[in-house]
């Protein structure tokens, strides 16, 4: 096989991986389930998209820098053993420990895996870094739909939640080892990287860096919330066909967003990108909090909002991969990531607020809120930006080279 077909293959083991990884996102299929068979209370059910949420970002701090250190694929291999151990805990244990197994291991699991395909697949094409970190990112983002589809058929039959999370364990890990094994750095590029010269403080000292944290960290508040409490909505709202299309629309939503987000940043830039899809962000944000009894209103709105939350995934590592280097996308991108680890809070706020003023109107305020803040950010930071050009460094250093590292201003 010619080595344009070798990459191919790669990327397809990239994308596949993704899409067993994100799964996440279809959480809210198992909140009214998990109240009614085990007891869990409204805050309880979301303690645990919380806690994976936080732990995945947290944890890609390490991940990434692993990856960087080895390479793709033990990393990978190590986040597909790490999942199965949490798919194995969440059908053994009761479901008041689901914290542990689908909250804390699923997010650290599903962190180490993450990272090896994304840079893995922008080193093949590094003349389509946007469309092809898109095509990722819509891939891990499809995640949800399958097993949303999935789940329901099995809940209608009559299946329990532990059995069902069981059943998608044994499907998905082998495939996840499976691709974990075709993950490898181009060919001509050095196996593994040492971080050379570059230190985490010259990231924390830019200014270009700030802005995508910010704007992570508001463009994801918003979607977080709704995973975690959007197919309960609907089923208090509408009938229930509205409530089974619910994350079908903010999943697609996400999986296009990511793809059309990732083409259009290769041609307007990353800041009119940012402003872009946060503007977008604050109608989608608007209209659901409005949406209730207009169910074309509401999945407009979750399809809308699932479109702008996809571009967080296809805007940021690309814009670091070009800063910094994919070389060193393990490193810097994680750092970002920290944003949603914070926002990871928005599950809990919705919960919270569900159990405290017996609606959603105030939670979805709140994350209408947010996305103004974030559009408002993202201009005045882009603005200063502008004022202020900064160029951080960026540098890589095989391990196997003896030469000192070489350093290049991004541009």
């Amino acid at each position: 096989m010619s080595e344009n077909g070798k990459r191919y293959i790669v990327l397809l083991a990239c994308l596949v991986s993704l899409v067993c990884l994100g799964t996440a996102a279809a959480w809210s299929v198992y909140v009214l389930p998990l109240m009614h068979q085990s007891g869990l209370s409204k805050v309880q059910t979301q303690v645990v998209p919380a806690l994976s949420s936080f732990s995945f970002c947290v944890c890609m701090i390490v991940g990434g820098r692993l990856q960087d250190r080895f390479g793709p694929r033990p990393v990978a291999l190590a986040g597909a053993a790490m999942l199965g151990l949490s798919y194995l805990l969440s059908w053994l244990l009761p479901a008041e420990m689901l914290w542990l197994s689908m909250g804390l291991l699923a997010g650290v699991g599903n962190s180490t895996g993450y990272t090896p395909p994304i840079a893995t697949a922008i080193k093949y094409f590094p003349n389509r870094r946007g469309l092809v970190a898109g095509l990722a990112a819509a891939s891990f983002a499809v995640g949800p739909i399958l097993v949303q589809k999935f789940a329901s058929a099995l809940l209608a039959a009559g299946w329990q939640v532990r059995d069902i999370f069981g059943l998608i364990g044994l499907i998905y890990v082998p495939v996840l080892l499976a691709c974990a094994m075709l993950l490898k750095n181009p060919p001509g590029a050095a196996a593994t990287f040492r971080r050379g010269g570059f230190r985490t403080k010259m990231l924390l000292e830019d200014r270009r860096f700030w802005l995508l944290f910010f704007g992570m960290l508001c463009g994801t508040f918003p979607f977080l919330l709704l995973t975690g409490n959007l197919q309960t909505m609907a089923g208090v709202w509408f009938a229930g066909w509205v409530a089974a299309l619910a994350i079908p629309a903010i999943a697609g939503g996400n999986a296009l967003g990511r793809i059309f987000w990732g083409y259009l940043l290769d041609h307007i830039g990353t800041r009119k990108a940012m402003l872009g899809f946060e503007g977008l962000l604050v109608l989608a944000t608007g209209a659901m909090l409005v949406s209730s009894g207009h169910w074309a209103i509401f999945l407009g709105a979750a399809l809308m909002a699932g479109f702008c939350h996809g571009a967080n995934f296809a805007i940021y590592p690309t814009t670091l991969a070009r800063l910094y280097g994919p070389e060193l996308l393990g490193t810097t991108y994680p750092w970002v990531m920290v944003a949603q680890g914070i926002s990871s809070v928005a599950p809990l706020v919705g919960g919270a607020m569900w159990a405290a003023t017996g609606g959603f109107q105030a939670a979805l305020g709140v994350s209408a809120g947010v996305a103004v803040l974030g559009l408002g950010l993202s201009a005045w930071l882009g603005h200063a930006q502008q004022l202020a050009p900064q160029s951080p460094l960026r540098i890589v250093q095989p391990l196997s080279a003896g030469a000192k590292p070489d350093v290049e201003s991004a541009k």
